[in-house]
């Protein structure tokens, strides 16, 4: 029973929390503080996994770089600035996370897959000039 109550809590309190989550973390780029956003990220670059690996993006409003942080690599750091575009869709991981691919002025390019909610976050944060 407690099992059943507890999927419950989970699926209604689940989508208005992110919601406002997201709101804050949009709130928080357009005060020019700093912000994470959770996501999952992979790279092409040497040394990181071909897979998605989860994690955290950190905005710092002013700064020409955006990290990536996970539990199991080190930061990936890559600069902001660049190009946001949405990847195929085959690379959705569902409906509502959507999966994009950053193309920054120079470097390599980042394949990002973020919840819905927090998009316009992510085009604020990495500063999407197109």
């Amino acid at each position: 029973m407690w099992e059943i109550a507890a999927d419950l809590a989970v699926l209604v309190t689940d989508g208005p929390l992110r919601a406002l989550r997201a709101r804050r973390a949009l709130r928080r780029l357009r005060a020019g503080k700093q912000t994470r956003l959770p996501c999952a990220v992979r790279s092409d670059r040497a040394g990181w996994p071909g897979e998605y690996t989860n994690g955290s993006l950190l905005f710092t409003p002013g700064q020409a770089e955006a990290a990536f942080g996970s539990r199991a690599y080190p930061y990936l750091l890559f600069p902001v600035g660049g190009k946001l575009l949405d990847p195929e869709p085959e690379a959705w991981h569902d409906q509502d996370w959507a999966a994009k691919l950053y193309r920054p002025a120079e470097g390599d390019m980042v394949h990002i897959q973020v919840h819905s909610s927090y998009l316009p976050a992510l085009a604020l944060g990495i500063g999407d000039r197109s």
